[in-house]
C-alpha cells in the first residue's frame, strides 16, 4: 500500500497519557505517536539527516492480541496498520485465550513484566506466536514503529558470528569479538549469533554480547528473590571475569533488522529465570532489530537450522512460519532441545534475495551445508555394533581370559568417535572399515581361543564359571544320538546380569554345544559329535554354522584338539567366516594324519566360532583307528 507524503511521519509525545490518546486516534497516513527513549535514538542514528521514515501499512497474516492496558495502545496501532483483528486480554487469561488460535499466527503485544504474569511462553497454547515486547512502553512503541518501517534502512546481507568450537564456524564472517565492530555502525538485514550463552548473553572466546543496555556497574532495579542472579546484579561485575568493559557489547548497540541466535534461552519471555533487565532478547529489541529468532531453553546447535532459516526466508514466508520451519525441520536433534521462539511480529515478511551470492556477498562466508539425514545403512551398522556386537565382545572378556579386552575398549572408543558426527561425508566408509576390523578381530580371537584349547585344554566360561548359576533347564533331543535324553541348560552370572551361557547336554554324548547368546540362539554350529577316522589320511571334520537371524554373521571359526599338543595331534586351524541372513556356511578342519600320527584313541576336539560377538563352541569326538594294513600287521604280531 502506498502511503501519502507526510511532513512529520512521527509525533513525539510528552507523556504516556498523550501517547495513549494519540494512539487511540491513529490511522495509516497519520504521524505515528512515539515516546522518547534510547531505542528511538539508536534507530534515528541510522538516518544521516535524522529524519525518521513513515510507517508502511499493508495486510499481514494472523491476529494481534495485546496483553494489559498499557500495551493495548501499541497493539491497536499494529493491528490497524496491518489489517488484523485486535483483542485485549489480561495477563492471567492470555494462555487460555490463545488456545482458540491453534496454528494461527498471533502477534502477542505486551510489556515483558505483564507477559511474565502469564506464567509460560505464549506458544505453549498451540498458537504460532511472535511476541512483540519490550521492557517499557516507550521501547515497545518504538518496536512497533520499526516493525512498520522494516525496509527503510539496512543492507541486504547476512552476517554470521560463530564461536570457533561450534560446527561450521569456518563459514562465519567472524569467530572473534573484534569482528562484531561493523555491527555498531551498519544495519544488516540478518545477523546470526552462533555461540555459547544463556538468557543474559551470548559469548565468543574474547568477548560477549550482553543483554544489559546500561553500563555493567549501573545500579539495577529491584528484583524479587525467585530470580536467578548474575554477579553484575550484585555489584560484582561481569560473570566473564576474564573480560573488561570494552569486551562487552550491549545487545542494544548491535544493528540488525533480524537477529537469529542459537544460544540457550535467548528467547525467554514468560519463562525467564533471570530479570528482564539483563535478558539478551529484550536487549536486542532495544536496539534497531525488529525481531529476534532465538533458542528457547537448553539448546543444542543444529547443523541444518541455518539452511532451513535461509530457505524459509527466500520462500517469502512470514517470520512466524520461518520459525515453525526451523523448529520442525532442524536436524540432527529435533524436539525439546531444538525449540525456537520469535520475539517480533510473526506476520512480518522479510524480503530476502533468493540468490545466495546476493544474500551474502562476503567472500569469507560460504553457504552452510544443507540438512540431510544420516546414511541409513551406516546407521544400521553402527547401531548393531554399538548395541549388539560390542556388548557381546565385552562379555566375552569375562568368559575367555585370552581375549584382548584393551582392543575391545579401543573399538568402543573408535565407535564413539565416529558417531560424534553422523552427517560426516565419510560416515559409511568409516562404519564399513570399523566392521571389517571387528570381523578381523573376531577371527583372530577365535584363532587364539583355538590355540589355547590345543595347548591348555578347554573349559568354556573359564574364570566366569564360578559365578554362573543355573536358572533354567528344559528337556531336549540330542542331535548326535537322536534320543530324548538331552537338556538345554541356561546359566546367568551372579554379578553380571547380562552374562548368560547356554549349553546343550546329553546324558550319553556329553557336550553338544555352548553359546554366549541369550534366548533362542540365532547362530548355531551343527554337525556330528562322533566321527570315525583312520590314521595315515587327511581327514575332514566339518561344522555347519546356521544363521537364523535377519542380519549377516561375520567373524572367525576354528578347530583344535583339546590339550593335544603333547600327544602328537595336528595344531589348531582357523578361518574367517561370513554367513548370510537365514543362510548356512560350512567350515572343514583338515586333519593331517599323515604327517602327524597320534595313537589310536577317542580324541576330543572343539569347534569354536566368534561371530557378531557371539561365542559358540561345539564338541567333537574323533574316534581314530589305525589304517587297515597297519591293523592287520598288529594282529599278525599278536598271533
Amino acid at each position: 500500500m502506498t502511503n501519502p507524503v507526510q511532513t512529520n511521519p512521527v509525533q513525539l509525545c510528552d507523556d504516556v497519557e498523550e501517547f495513549t490518546a494519540r494512539a487511540a486516534r491513529w490511522a495509516p497516513g497519520m504521524p505515528f505517536p512515539l515516546l522518547a527513549c534510547r531505542a528511538l535514538d539508536r534507530y534515528r542514528s541510522l538516518f544521516p539527516d535524522g529524519r525518521l521514515p513513515a510507517p508502511v501499512a499493508g495486510p499481514r497474516e494472523g491476529t494481534v492480541v495485546s496483553v494489559g492496558n498499557q500495551a493495548a495502545a501499541a497493539g491497536a496501532m499494529l493491528a490497524r496498520a496491518t489489517e488484523r483483528r485486535h483483542l485485549v486480554v489480561k495477563p492471567d487469561e492470555l494462555l487460555a485465550q490463545l488456545a482458540a488460535f491453534s496454528g494461527t499466527l498471533v502477534a502477542v503485544v505486551g510489556l515483558a513484566d505483564d507477559l511474565s504474569e502469564a506464567g509460560d511462553w505464549p506458544g505453549v497454547s498451540g498458537a504460532s506466536v511472535g511476541v512483540v515486547t519490550a521492557r517499557d512502553l516507550p521501547s515497545l512503541a518504538c518496536l512497533v514503529y520499526r516493525s512498520l518501517t522494516t525496509e527503510s534502512v539496512g543492507e541486504d546481507r547476512m552476517f554470521i558470528a560463530a564461536h570457533p568450537m561450534l560446527e561450521d564456524s569456518e563459514f562465519a564472517d567472524t569467530n572473534e569479538f573484534a569482528g562484531l565492530a561493523p555491527l555498531r555502525e551498519r544495519r544488516l538485514k540478518v545477523v546470526v549469533l552462533r555461540a555459547l550463552g544463556k538468557e543474559c548473553c551470548v559469548g565468543l572466546p574474547d568477548g560477549i554480547v550482553c543483554g544489559r543496555s546500561d553500563p555493567i556497574d549501573s545500579p539495577l532495579p529491584r528484583f524479587t528473590p525467585e530470580y536467578r542472579h548474575m554477579p553484575c546484579m550484585l555489584g560484582h561485575g561481569c560473570h566473564r571475569s576474564d573480560l573488561d568493559e570494552e569486551q562487552r557489547l550491549p545487545a542494544a548497540e548491535l544493528h540488525a533488522t533480524v537477529v537469529f541466535t542459537h544460544s540457550c534461552s535467548s528467547v525467554a519471555v514468560g519463562t525467564n529465570a533471570y530479570p528482564h533487565h539483563i535478558a539478551l532478547g529484550l536487549g536486542l529489541l532495544e536496539g534497531t532489530a525488529v525481531a529476534v529468532v532465538g533458542a528457547m531453553g537448553v539448546h543444542i546447535v543444529q547443523r541444518s537450522a541455518q539452511a532451513e532459516f535461509e530457505a524459509a526466508l527466500a520462500e517469502g514466508l512470514p517470520l512466524g512460519r520461518v520459525v515453525e520451519r526451523v523448529t520442525e525441520r532442524a536436524r540432527p536433534i529435533n524436539g525439546w532441545l531444538n525449540r525456537f521462539g520469535l520475539l517480533g511480529d510473526p506476520g512480518l515478511v522479510l524480503p530476502w534475495p533468493t540468490g545466495a551470492d546476493h544474500a551474502r556477498p562476503s567472500a569469507t562466508v560460504a553457504t552452510t551445508p544443507a540438512a540431510t539425514e544420516p546414511d541409513a545403512a551406516a546407521l544400521r551398522t553402527l547401531s548393531s555394533l554399538t548395541n549388539v556386537v560390542l556388548p557381546r565382545l565385552e562379555r566375552l572378556c569375562w568368559l575367555e581370559p585370552g581375549v584382548d579386552a584393551a582392543a575391545v575398549e579401543a573399538f568402543r572408543i573408535r565407535l564413539r568417535s565416529i558417531t560424534e558426527d553422523l552427517h560426516a561425508p565419510g560416515l559409511r566408509v568409516d562404519a564399513e572399515a570399523l566392521l571389517e576390523d571387528l570381523t578381523d578381530f573376531q577371527h583372530r580371537t577365535a584363532a587364539q581361543i583355538a590355540r589355547d584349547i590345543y595347548v591348555h585344554g578347554w573349559n568354556y566360561g573359564g574364570p566366569a564359571l564360578d559365578g554362573l548359576r543355573e536358572v533354567s533347564q528344559r528337556p531336549a533331543a540330542c542331535p548326535n544320538c537322536g534320543r530324548d535324553r538331552g537338556a538345554l541348560v541356561t546359566m546367568r552370572h551372579l554379578v553380571h546380569d547380562e552374562l548368560v551361557v547356554q549349553t546343550l547336554q546329553c546324558r550319553r554324548c556329553g557336550d553338544l554345544w555352548w553359546t554366549s547368546e541369550a534366548g533362542e540362539p540365532t547362530a548355531v554350529l551343527e554337525g556330528p559329535v562322533d566321527v570315525d577316522v583312520r590314521g595315515n589320511t587327511i581327514a575332514g571334520l566339518t561344522r555347519t554354522i546356521r544363521n537364523t537371524s535377519a542380519e549377516p554373521l561375520s567373524g572367525g571359526i576354528g578347530f583344535a584338539f583339546a590339550m593335544r599338543r603333547f600327544l602328537g595331534l595336528p595344531p589348531e586351524t582357523s578361518a574367517p567366516i561370513r554367513v548370510e541372513p537365514h543362510g548356512t556356511a560350512d567350515y572343514t578342519a583338515q586333519i593331517d594324519l599323515v604327517r602327524y600320527q597320534p595313537r589310536p584313541d577317542v580324541h576330543t576336539g572343539v569347534f569354536v566360532a566368534v561371530v557378531n560377538g557371539i561365542y559358540i563352541a561345539s564338541a567333537s569326538m574323533m574316534r581314530l583307528t589305525l589304517p587297515q594294513r597297519t591293523a592287520a600287521q598288529h594282529r599278525g604280531l599278536r598271533s
